[in-house]
């Protein structure tokens, strides 16, 4: 398994750490988890830019063809 040591500004971990008790409590794993997801999102939201940018240019492509 991976590990990757980030260190963030106060005031943002401490409203990340906030949300995350609101919606899944004071569990032991639940920071993990919520990065974890936070991660997967974010990665989708990358690719998804990557294909929304490849159509647009395969259309303007195609157009000037």
């Amino acid at each position: 398994m991976g590990n990757i040591k980030v260190i963030l500004p106060d005031d943002l971990e401490e409203e990340f750490r906030e949300e995350i008790y609101k919606s899944k409590g004071m569990k032991k794993g639940n920071i993990k988890k919520a990065i974890q997801e936070a991660i997967v999102l974010w990665i989708e939201a990358e690719k998804e830019k990557r294909s929304q940018a490849a159509k647009k240019a395969w259309e303007t492509r195609k157009n000037v063809k």
